[in-house]
């Protein structure tokens, strides 16, 4: 690591395959947040989300967003809305990213610690020189130094290749959980416990019955499937990651692979809470059951017992070998999430917050890198600090909904504008950031101070029957207050650029397109592109640049997601004239799985193999590229109006 973009984007040299198995990490606090979700929702939710796939493919395989923000060579973000917009934008920008980002952050090293003492099976508390000391907060403080040192020490560099390390680890842990859980558990069995315990009009198994919980209902999905498409590039939680690849072409093509990465991965984390609610409800495994309850019983916080119930049926149902792989993952999966988010908030604060005001660059990179390391830090302090004292309410995927529209309502609209419309306008970016704003942070602020609220308001009107039905939850999840602020600030961004001062924006500066290419990002085989008719290979994206290889890539993850897609379409169409017995779903969601864990082993194998030759190049171009100090995120001829 020699300058300032080193630190913040590997220089922009990762290759394809180290970017989608050290980008694509899972945090300890995503596995809890997404067996928190299956085991309240089983395989209906599971179901509804292949609805996304063709959004998932078109995002993938054209690259919409990934390929031109690599394009414009931004370091952060806000650097693409200095560039675009204005500096005083970039940094009202900067700072909306960074408060939303340090929140949802805060839960991280909360919930993370809450997993590694219960599945440790540590005490709750010890005693330090006469002090009852919780053992969370030790916990915490320990993996937050380590996660901090990581990057602190090498920047993007050192996270990149020891989040490859914890991507393969991984990849070869969920393989041989997957493996375990089919051999010793019968698929009729848990499909016959998933049945005990679920309301008659709900089911666990068949998605047209209903889900088996409200907040994960069709609704949720569609509106995350709107976000897909709204919302790319706009969480900032891996900045780094976003802007390393080593050319625009590479960032695609790490995107289509990652489709293949997470195979089993995704079936992992399916099959595991699906067997925690068999062995729980199914007399069968009565004994299991057993010392699992009494380890859940001695949790007093009804929150994080609920967030632990996968866990101690991991700890309890696993031999001692596979415990221990799995308790080395939940480590390394902690630290590799957090260093990660520290990262990406601390740089972001000193990249597009602190450097606006200054509007100047640092006087050397020695001095720049400095103050990044200790934004690093301060990250890790406020997540120590914030996990606490803050009382989190409700499931964690709805915390995150919440604290990413404070910033990600708004968001969407200025980067897709920005990039694709050269008649979006500042007035129109400040008018859609305002208001995604507004109602994402008011949302959360009401939601979180609700049920005070409806006190107060029951003194005034006792007999209200709206505030009687809501007295204990705000009547609109998190889900939904994100949605809200979605269409308002995409409205407002088209109306104010097209009502107000008329703009055109140079893209193809913004872009370094024509005039203004920079040489070492264009990939061999690229040229002018002619016009061709539409055809498969146009719709898909593949332009001259592509390989033999890649084309292939292309066209199999084109016909394995809409194969499934087209599966999700029949199962509609069938269901609407002949329901379709439970016994049916049972045989599909198994074929899924089996099919699903066998092709996912073998690209387990494939991925890793290129990501280890994609590390040893990146050690090899760093040493050889030309080190430019300048390129340090500030932008020296932008136009501030």
């Amino acid at each position: 690591m020699r300058g300032v973009a080193d630190f913040l984007a590997a220089d922009r040299l990762a290759g394809r395959y180290l970017l989608t198995v050290a980008g694509g990490f899972y945090g300890a606090v995503s596995l809890v947040a997404l067996w928190e979700m299956i085991y309240n929702t089983g395989l209906p939710a599971q179901y509804w989300g292949m609805m996304n796939l063709p959004i998932g493919l078109f995002l993938g395989l054209t690259g919409f967003v990934v390929y031109r923000f690599r394009q414009t060579r931004a370091l952060t973000l806000a650097q693409f809305f200095e560039k675009r917009y204005s500096r005083k934008f970039r940094y009202f920008a900067g700072t909306l990213c960074w408060v939303s980002g340090i929140l949802n952050f805060g839960i991280f090293p909360l919930v993370s610690a809450n997993l590694m003492v219960y599945f440790f099976g540590l005490p709750s508390s010890f005693l330090f020189y006469g002090y009852t000391v919780q053992t969370f907060w030790a916990i915490m403080a320990v993996y937050l130094s380590i996660a901090a040192y990581i990057a602190c020490s090498g920047g993007q560099i050192t996270i990149m290749i020891t989040d490859f390390i914890q991507g393969a680890f991984l990849m070869l842990v969920f393989a041989v959980v997957v493996i375990f859980l089919l051999v010793n558990y019968n698929w009729a069995d848990i499909t016959a416990g998933l049945e005990v315990g679920v309301p008659e009009e709900k089911s666990l198994i068949n998605p047209f019955t209903g889900s088996s919980n409200d907040s994960f209902d069709i609704w949720f999905f569609l509106i995350g499937l709107f976000a897909a498409i709204y919302n790319v590039r706009s969480w900032q939680g891996n900045s780094g990651y976003n802007a390393a690849a080593k050319t625009p072409h590479e960032a695609v093509v790490a995107g289509v692979i990652g489709n293949w990465r997470m195979i089993v991965s995704t079936i992992c984390v399916i099959m595991i809470p699906l067997v925690a609610y068999a062995v729980l409800h199914l007399p069968k495994f009565a004994l299991l059951a057993e010392p699992i309850n009494n380890s859940l019983s001695v949790i007093a916080d009804r929150e994080v017992q609920n967030q632990m119930i996968v866990p101690m049926f991991l700890k309890n149902a696993l031999p001692g070998w596979m415990f221990g792989l799995f308790a080395a993952l939940i480590l390394t999966c902690a630290i590799s999430c957090d260093d990660s988010y520290m990262h990406a908030w601390g740089t972001i604060f000193v990249q597009d917050v602190i450097m606006p005001i200054r509007n100047k660059p640092f006087k050397n990179p020695q001095t720049h890198m400095k103050i990044l390391r200790l934004s690093v830090i301060g990250v890790g302090l406020f997540g120590f600090v914030f996990s606490i004292f803050f009382p989190l309410k409700g499931y964690i995927l709805m915390f995150f909904a919440l604290t990413g529209a404070i910033y990600l309502g708004g968001a969407g609209a200025v980067i897709i504008g920005g990039l694709y419309w050269k008649r979006g306008t500042t007035a129109g970016a400040w008018t859609a950031m305002i208001v995604g704003t507004v109602i994402g942070f008011g949302g959360i602020c009401v939601q979180q101070g609700w049920d005070h609220l409806i006190a107060h308001l029951l003194l005034l009107f006792p007999d209200s029957t709206f505030l009687l039905n809501h007295k204990t939850e705000f009547p609109i999840n998190g889900q939904w207050i994100y949605f809200g602020a979605m269409i308002a600030s995409s409205v407002c961004y088209i109306g104010v650029s097209l009502l107000g001062k008329k703009q055109i924006f140079n893209m193809d500066k913004l872009l370094h397109r024509g005039k203004y290419a920079v040489a070492y990002d264009i990939v061999t085989g690229a040229g002018e592109n002619k016009k061709e008719r539409i055809s498969l290979k146009t719709l898909l994206g593949i332009t001259p640049e592509f390989s033999r290889f890649e084309r292939f890539l292309f066209y199999g993850t084109f016909v394995w997601l809409m194969g499934w897609w087209m599966m999700f379409i029949a199962g509609v169409v069938i269901n609407t004239f002949y329901p379709i017995p439970d016994s049916a779903w049972s045989v599909f969601w198994y074929c899924y799985i089996i099919m699903s864990v066998i092709l996912g082993v073998i690209c387990t194998v494939w991925i890793f193999s290129g990501g280890v030759r994609d590390a040893f190049r990146l050690f090899r171009d760093l040493k050889q590229r030309h080190v430019i100090q300048t390129d340090d995120g500030f932008v020296r001829d932008a136009d501030d109006h």
